[in-house]
């Protein structure tokens, strides 16, 4: 299946579009076909360990398995391509003008954010290091200030500012908690939207669930955070506020995690029914690794031993601490006309005026984004839609599975 297929109504409506799919960056610009953005960055470093393979490829031709006059039972894992480091996009976000954005690379150990021009087709590393890694970005429409969202040790996600060259970072919060989806006020003032969620932790200091997301506004110049809404029943996810005042953000069911609670009887009796059936599996799964160790066939075939090895991308997307499973909206499909969202139809998107009042915008709602004159667009993972100020929604394009996006202009 193409990871793009534009509708025609994606030549009328809307402006230039980017967005990633499957770790993926792709451009749509107006009355153009969609295109894929490479990284020239990344290319080279995939060069440069591609290189350091070959060099070492001999390793896998001698050691123990040479002295037993063996050879190895499968590929080396330094001459498996499946297994070298695979490089994603993680996040996007439009840039000062409507040329350009700003992506962030995962290259496993090593991340970096990055800006691109379009129309000069450049790159720009602004920072790279090892361990780095961004959730969300957002740039203050003035002075051009980046605010992140960077996971911490222990579980924790903290508001970061940079310059707009993103260098100099600060912390700004640090508690024990989830800070996400940072965004500036339009009034072009030093305050900061975001969704917070407390961490529950164990006795031990595990990370067990979290609370209810909810939304939260930082003051930069009296450094003072306030609650602006929260719900004990819903995550309230991706603040925005338009520029007339009112809220935008997705709300959906909070799911309290399992560990939070004692287990049930229900659940105890089960896991004693399935003791033997999963030690059993135990056994079987310990001795087909030793079987591969020592002849390199498997035990166990069904499903094929390259299935199981290298089974795919995985399936799940992980937003705002929920996985979604995209297998499952892809199989049920009926044909180009009939696509199944990604998002569960109880992830609404809400417009809540300063009375109080909301207003639901669309239903199975996975990520959403304004753009530079304050139209809303959204996406349910499959397509992305323009919500125009009178009501009306318009699809723009549709893809295979859409995981964030941004409008540039």
């Amino acid at each position: 299946m193409s990871l793009i297929s534009e509708t025609t109504t994606g030549r009328k409506h809307g402006g230039t579009l980017a967005w990633i799919s499957r770790g993926r960056l792709f451009i749509r610009k107006p009355d153009e076909q969609p295109y894929e953005i490479e990284s020239a960055f990344a290319r080279n470093a995939l060069q440069r360990e591609m290189r350091n393979d070959e060099l070492n490829a001999w390793k896998g031709r001698s050691g123990v398995w040479g002295n037993l006059g063996m050879a190895p039972p499968g590929t080396a894992p330094w001459e498996d391509e499946n297994s070298r480091r695979r490089i994603f996009f993680r996040t996007i976000a439009a840039g000062e003008k409507e040329s350009e954005l700003f992506y962030v690379l995962d290259m496993g150990a090593i991340g970096g954010l990055f800006s691109y021009n379009l129309e000069e087709d450049l790159e720009r590393r602004l920072v790279h290091r090892q361990g780095f890694v961004l959730n969300g970005i957002s740039r203050h429409p003035e002075d051009g200030r980046l605010a992140f969202a960077m996971p911490q040790q222990g579980g924790t996600v903290g508001l970061s500012i940079a310059r707009p060259d993103g260098l100099f970072g600060r912390d700004i919060s640090l508690s024990d908690s989830i800070d996400d989806a940072p965004a500036w006020l339009p009034d072009g003032s030093a305050r900061l939207l975001f969704h917070s969620a407390a961490l529950v932790r164990s006795e031990q200091g595990y990370v067990i669930g979290t609370s209810p997301y909810r939304i939260e506004m930082l003051d930069m110049e009296s450094e003072e955070a306030k609650t602006v809404h929260e719900d004990d029943e819903f995550d309230l996810l991706q603040p925005r506020q338009l520029t007339g005042g009112d809220l935008v953000f997705i709300r959906r069911p909070w799911k309290k995690n399992a560990r939070q609670s004692a287990p049930s009887l229900k659940d105890t009796a089960l896991d004693f029914l399935l003791f033997p059936y999963r030690l059993l599996r135990t056994f079987v799964h310990f001795f087909n690794f030793m079987s591969m160790m020592f002849s390199g066939k498997p035990l166990i075939t069904a499903g094929g031993l390259t299935n199981r090895n290298h089974g795919g991308d995985n399936p799940y997307l992980m937003l705002w601490g929920q996985a979604v499973d995209t297998r499952r909206a892809l199989s049920r499909d009926r044909g180009e006309e009939q696509r199944t969202p990604i998002a569960p139809s109880d992830w609404q998107l809400i417009r809540r005026d300063e009375a109080g009042n909301e207003t639901l915008i669309a239903p199975s709602v996975l990520y959403w984004d304004l753009s530079r004159d304050g139209t809303v667009y959204w996406t349910d993972g499959r397509a992305i839609y323009r919500h125009a100020s009178d009501g009306t929604t318009t699809t723009v394009l549709e893809a295979d599975v859409i995981e964030r996006f941004a409008v540039l202009n």
